[in-house]
């Protein structure tokens, strides 16, 4: 093993690259969560071998190559809708993302490695691990909201298999969760810094905060009931339209029949909805400037119901400036639009360009026009319905930031287009994400996809029911009820983990402080 660490050159950072790798094979939905221990174990190994600030830099920056160009890879399928424009992009832009995003990684190996530089090498090396697994949760926060955030692939969603590990959410959220599995894979290291028998011991204390979690999210559901609410049925629409024909001309008729059919089709069992949700721009026609589109949107209304889509909301004609909001819009069932939430955290050079005036990369949906961004999360109130939280798209990946603190709404509804990314860990790795804020805030989630994963969860974020990737369907479900308690978490946000994460750092200084036989070389 010491000559492993010892590497330098190209194999260093091949090596170092493909330990970030190991760690994409433990996100959802591969799900190998042996190989997160073997990366970021392997990670930690190197970094508590570096002699000078670069080396620790150019460790973590190389291993978040890895892990950002392989976990990210999939965002490649959005050039290929439209080849002809966006194509050039493909061998750019997944290794530029990778190289940018990779740089968190850098700061984080080089914090850790200023926690502990200056201290003997013959300290406790659990007193480093901890550091090394703060400082990766303190970046991993400053990833999610710096540049317009971009809290993506976060450690936590390894363990989007167990909904009983999830439950931690509610109690310190995504942020602790990633602190804690950091911690228990980064342990792994202290393997070979052991000797005898002691190697069996640490082979299994790995496992112990695992354990922990599951125990304790299994005794959160053991006595879980799920309350629905009276009179309110939700008939998911999944239209599965291939993004290529999504804004074409020639197809919007048909696309827009289809919305039409499926919200018509009579219900498969003895609950008839209330309320028909369709997905993120699943009606390519502007409903405040098209009264026929009112018309037939509100032929499809269920009686004292609404129908609730995604639209491109334009700015009515002669009005200037001219603007254009990705919205999500209520039309009742006499065509009056009686609720509309604008999408106020606009994805970056998908629905806008920065710095346009130098910037050559043309945007990847259609049209010319930057959206412009909403006022932020509120609550809606639609006839019928308990009051709920509009998320559009990756609005729903930000953890703390998905409801109105001032009016605390009753469910979460989520309505994206995951076509763009094809049968790739995308839309699943979106998925996950969603399905943590439902455990985050103990609120129901309803995600309306335009093809998979569509899902409504209970607020334990147990999923009721769901259509899969690639499939064209509807789905008619009742609401359940959120949880009667406001969940740690969402009462006090960051305090919840950060806490913890200044007591363990707190720790980790005091470990390396004391000096201890342990060996300062691994085997």
């Amino acid at each position: 093993m010491q000559k492993i660490l010892e590497l330098t050159g190209y194999k260093r950072a091949l090596l170092l690259i493909g330990l970030g790798l190991c760690v994409v094979a433990a996100l959802p939905p591969i799900y190998i969560f042996p190989l997160a221990f073997v990366g970021m174990g392997g990670l930690f190994l190197f970094l508590d071998h570096c002699e000078t600030k670069k080396q620790a830099f150019l460790t973590g920056w190389l291993f978040g190559i890895g892990f950002f160009g392989g976990g990210l890879y999939w965002l490649t399928n959005a050039f290929l809708v439209n080849p002809d424009k966006h194509g050039w992009l493909i061998p750019i832009a997944v290794p530029a993302l990778a190289i940018g995003v990779g740089l968190f990684n850098g700061l984080t190996t080089l914090l850790a490695h200023l926690s502990w530089a200056y201290r003997p090498k013959d300290r406790a090396v659990i007193g480093r691990i901890l550091l090394f697994a703060c400082a990766w949760t303190a970046m991993e926060w400053v990833r999610s909201w710096l540049f317009t955030g971009f809290p993506w692939n976060m450690m936590a969603s390894i363990w989007g298999f167990s909904d009983e590990i999830l439950q931690s959410t509610s109690v310190f959220g995504s942020f602790g969760l990633s602190l804690f599995t950091v911690l228990a894979t980064s342990l792994s290291a202290s393997f070979f810094y052991r000797e005898g028998k002691q190697k069996a011991v640490v082979a299994l204390s790995v496992l112990i905060i695992p354990a922990l979690l599951w125990t304790s999210g299994a005794l959160r559901l053991s006595d879980a009931t799920v309350e629905h609410h009276d009179n309110v049925v939700l008939r998911l629409i999944q239209p599965n339209i291939a993004q290529k024909t999504k804004w074409d001309n020639d197809h919007k008729i048909e696309n827009f029949n289809t919305l039409l059919d499926l919200s018509l089709t009579p219900p498969q069992g003895d609950l008839a909805p209330t309320h028909i949700i369709m997905p993120e721009t699943a009606v390519t026609y502007s409903v405040n400037r098209e009264p026929y589109v009112l018309k037939a949107l509100a032929s499809i209304t269920p009686r004292g119901g609404a129908v609730i889509t995604g639209t491109p909301r334009m700015t009515p004609r002669g009005v200037q400036p001219f603007q254009v909001w990705n919205s999500l819009v209520a039309v009742n069932e006499v065509g009056s639009v009686v609720a509309t939430y604008d999408k106020f955290h606009l994805v970056p050079f998908g629905e806008y360009i920065p710095l346009r005036n130098w910037n050559p990369i043309p945007k990847l949906t259609d049209g010319l026009v930057d959206f412009t961004p909403g006022r932020g999360p509120q609550t809606l109130e639609i006839a019928g319905l308990p009051s709920l939280s509009p998320l559009i798209c990756y609005e729903i990946i930000f953890p703390g930031e998905v409801v109105d603190p001032q009016k605390r709404p009753q469910w979460l509804l989520n309505i994206t287009n995951d076509g763009w990314y094809g049968n790739s860990p995308g839309p699943y790795q979106h998925l996950i994400s969603a399905k943590m804020r439902s455990v985050e805030e103990g609120l129901p989630l309803v995600r309306v996809a335009n093809t998979g994963v569509s899902v409504i969860t209970d607020g334990y974020g147990r999923t009721q029911a769901s259509i899969p990737y690639g499939v064209q369907r509807f789905v008619d479900v009742p609401l359940a009820k959120p949880l009667d308690h406001i969940p740690f978490f969402a009462r006090y946000g960051a305090a919840s983990w950060g806490g913890i994460l200044l007591l363990l750092t707190i720790l980790g200084q005091v470990l390396i402080s004391l000096p201890t036989k342990q060996r300062s070389t691994v085997s």
